[in-house]
């Protein structure tokens, strides 16, 4: 599971550079040491193995200028390393050559996926075969009122019986931090979101308005109005397409990489020990 994560991390990675450079024009000078032009590809080769974090923070004009500045720093350091021929001592060329290895790898993982695509007609058959996985579950809006004692219970109890709001209850006696302030008012919830007690007296009532009895759970005893139901939905598909097409891509990625990956095993005669 954790080289599958990691060679996906990398394919993302490699992807999402691939297109921001098309569409920022990866020939475009940003700077100039010398006579030598510090260009778009160059900087966006520079904070790949940082993967979607540094490409957002170069997409903001300051970080654009720090992540510039710092690949002009590389420049510079770099004339100098050659002047004083750094690359002549063991420990560069060890680290030279663990990096032609790494590239090499890159290369030939791009020129294995190079002709994958995902169709329209693709997506929404995976649409169609999956729609559980688009489906919103029921949701419940509703206010509650926690108190912690009986007698509290029964000043709250009264009050409603007497005719008064809700949500004016609540904001006088309610124990619940959360939502005392908003009259009681929750998020909406799905099940699963809340104790059990709770979601059963929540879902169970039926039409908005309706009050429950008090209900006990370890936070105390809860009054719950109910404000209104979201029913059970599937997402259209032109909600979730572009999320499908991309995982498609993703898996198709993996599996045409973890493929060829077996091919060169036997190809490179590999041995584990």
């Amino acid at each position: 599971m954790a080289k599958k994560i990691f060679t996906a991390l990398i394919l993302v990675t490699v992807l999402s550079l691939s297109a921001y450079a098309a569409e920022t024009g990866e020939s475009k000078v940003l700077a100039r040491v010398g006579s030598q032009d510090i260009t778009e590809a160059e900087v966006l080769e520079f904070i790949r193995p940082y993967g979607q974090q540094a490409l957002m923070l170069y997409a903001s004009e300051q970080g654009r200028k720090m992540i510039i500045n710092d690949v002009i720093l590389m420049r510079v350091y770099a004339l100098e390393g050659e002047e004083e021929k750094l690359d002549q001592t063991a420990e560069f060329q060890e680290k030279l050559a663990a990096a032609k290895r790494a590239m090499f790898a890159e290369a030939a993982m791009r020129n294995v996926i190079k002709n994958i695509t995902v169709s329209d007609d693709e997506a929404l058959k995976f649409y169609n075969e999956n729609t559980k996985m688009f489906t919103q579950p029921e949701k419940v809006h509703a206010r509650h009122i926690l108190v912690s004692g009986d007698e509290l219970l029964r000043k709250v109890q009264d009050d409603l019986k007497a005719g008064k709001s809700f949500d004016v209850v609540a904001k006088e006696y309610s124990q619940d931090p959360g939502s005392a302030e908003n009259g009681g008012e929750l998020p909406e919830f799905s099940k699963g979101m809340m104790v059990p007690e709770f979601e059963a007296a929540a879902f169970a009532l039926k039409n908005s308005g309706d009050v429950s009895e008090p209900v006990k759970t370890q936070f105390g005893w809860h009054i719950i109005k109910l404000e209104g139901k979201t029913p059970e939905a599937v997402i259209p598909f032109e909600q979730v397409k572009a999320r499908i097409l991309q995982d498609l891509r993703e898996q198709k990625t993996q599996e045409a990489i973890e493929a060829k990956g077996k091919l060169l095993e036997e190809k490179y005669k590999v041995e584990r020990f």
